[in-house]
């Protein structure tokens, strides 16, 4: 398999993640924060399928992020993820696996009031990843994000818009944009319906098709503390990976 289907395949599954880190299972981040001294740790596990003529690539993704807040209005985000990438093509199977880069964010809600606020969270990564096998970008990237929360009653609107600068070795575009929006709806005072949607600019050079996603899922709250959350994303454009599945935990202390 050439090396420059694995660099487009691992852009396309974890450049989002990587600068974005949201709620499980949103892509949408909320403007939300943890509150001083308050501490928020999640694991994720994330499984990509992308299907094409006589091949089909896999992605898994084992995503740890730590939330510490700082201040009462002001969050810093540091996330580590682990990929694991498999393609089957005819009867050959070709495999990568090792941590991606590191993407560290701070959120500041910088406006609230009794129905809605904003947040700007300013991101960067850090290249730790081998960029020779497709794990990391090689180089350090940036971002900025504008991050809105509207509540109606049980019904929560965040939206999300964003500029990634996606510096790499591998010829990507390096000028990413970035709009999302997410719906979470409370059934219970346990149990949570997520609804999501979003589009951004395919970081592959030889394409003009955006990638853009719907996502359904759900949270439950095992505790006041420790939430359960389950997610199902599929690409609504040929650029955009056809079935992710998301399990995650979020753990609050």
């Amino acid at each position: 398999m050439k090396l420059a289907r694995f660099l487009i395949l691992v852009s396309l599954s974890t450049l989002t993640t990587k600068f974005t880190f949201a709620q499980m299972p949103f892509i949408t981040d909320d403007a939300g924060t943890q509150g001083t001294w308050n501490h928020q740790l999640e694991i994720s596990y994330g499984n990509d399928f992308d299907n094409t003529h006589r091949c089909t690539n896999s992605t898994v993704e084992l995503a740890p992020v730590y939330t510490v807040g700082v201040a009462e209005r002001i969050d810093v985000v540091i996330g580590y993820p682990f990929v694991f990438i498999n393609e089957f093509e005819d009867s050959s199977v070709s495999r990568i696996s090792g941590f991606s880069d590191i993407g560290m964010e701070v959120k500041w809600r910088f406006m609230k009031h009794d129905k809605w606020s904003l947040a700007f969270k300013p991101g960067f990564s850090l290249p730790t990843g081998n960029s020779a096998l497709g794990l990391g970008n090689g180089k350090i990237g940036y971002s900025g994000f504008l991050i809105s929360t509207n509540t109606f009653g049980k019904l929560v609107i965040n939206t999300n818009a964003g500029y990634i600068r996606n510096e790499n070795l591998h010829g990507d575009a390096e000028n990413i944009w970035h709009a999302s929006a997410g719906f979470d709806f409370a059934a219970t005072n346990i149990l949570h319906f997520a609804f999501n949607g979003g589009t951004e600019k395919n970081p592959d050079v030889n394409s003009d098709i955006p990638c853009a996603f719907g996502l359904i899922g759900l949270y439950y709250f095992l505790s006041d503390d420790n939430e359960l959350a389950f997610g199902y994303k599929c690409g609504l454009t040929e650029a955009e990976c056809d079935h992710s599945f998301i399990v995650g935990l979020t753990l609050r202390f």
